[in-house]
């Protein structure tokens, strides 16, 4: 019997991920560089990898610098493509809006007695920002930021750090995220998985071996019935 769900935030509640691709691209057009299909793709790729690698801000300072050096820019405009793109993206985040029935899913989850939490690696400050933005925040038992662990998703520590803090073995608990990422460390703490096909990671989560696959988030509370 599942008496909870954690939910990942970024792409699985707050549809940010396509806006994010779009901005990248941006900025780099706004400092002079010329992005080709070819480029695009690895210029997608590379947000991709900051996404999944987000676990401190450093990882995606470093794969923007390395993005840069890749598209042959001279150093000054890499640091300048660093500082505009950290920024946007963030800017992309605090600021993009809730999927389609997201409010809807999480008001039957209650509606059914389960409790919620956000598993994520953003900081306490932004997933506070964005759950208030859009009035959600009461709906959350327990939101683990990377500040509360020392090693955030793919390892499991922010999924058993949710669970002792709720009191529910891994057995009562499934993880929900658009991310191999959230997959990984659901399999890992021992919780059950689904899969949020919706975003740009769909080919790699259909092998993530998650325990169900969603193509919505409104399918979220039917699935959970069949766990």
């Amino acid at each position: 019997m599942i008496s909870a769900v954690l939910f990942d935030l970024d792409g699985t509640l707050v549809n940010c991920i396509i806006p994010m691709e779009q901005i990248l691209i941006r900025v780099l057009e706004n400092l002079g560089i010329r992005t080709a299909e070819a480029k695009k793709k690895h210029i997608v790729e590379n947000l991709r990898k900051i996404l999944l690698q987000g676990s401190s801000p450093f990882d995606g300072i470093r794969l923007l610098w390395r993005l840069g050096r890749y598209l042959g820019m001279p150093p000054h405009k890499r640091a300048a493509m660093v500082l505009f793109a950290y920024r946007s993206l963030k800017e992309a985040f605090l600021n993009s809006p809730l999927f389609p029935g997201a409010k809807r899913v999480l008001g039957d989850l209650r509606r059914k007695g389960i409790m919620m939490g956000i598993v994520t690696t953003r900081s306490s400050k932004e997933a506070e920002y964005v759950l208030k933005r859009h009035s959600i925040d009461d709906y959350f038992r327990i939101v683990v930021s990377r500040d509360l662990v020392s090693r955030g998703k793919p390892h499991p520590d922010p999924i058993i750090f949710a669970l002792k803090k709720i009191g529910l073995s891994p057995a009562q608990a499934v993880m929900v995220g658009d991310m191999p990422t959230d997959i990984e460390a659901g399999r890992a703490a021992g919780v059950k998985t689904i899969a949020l096909a919706i975003g740009i990671f769909n080919d790699a989560l259909r092998e993530s071996g998650a325990d169900l696959i969603a193509g919505s988030l409104e399918e979220i509370p039917c699935l959970i019935d069949t766990l």
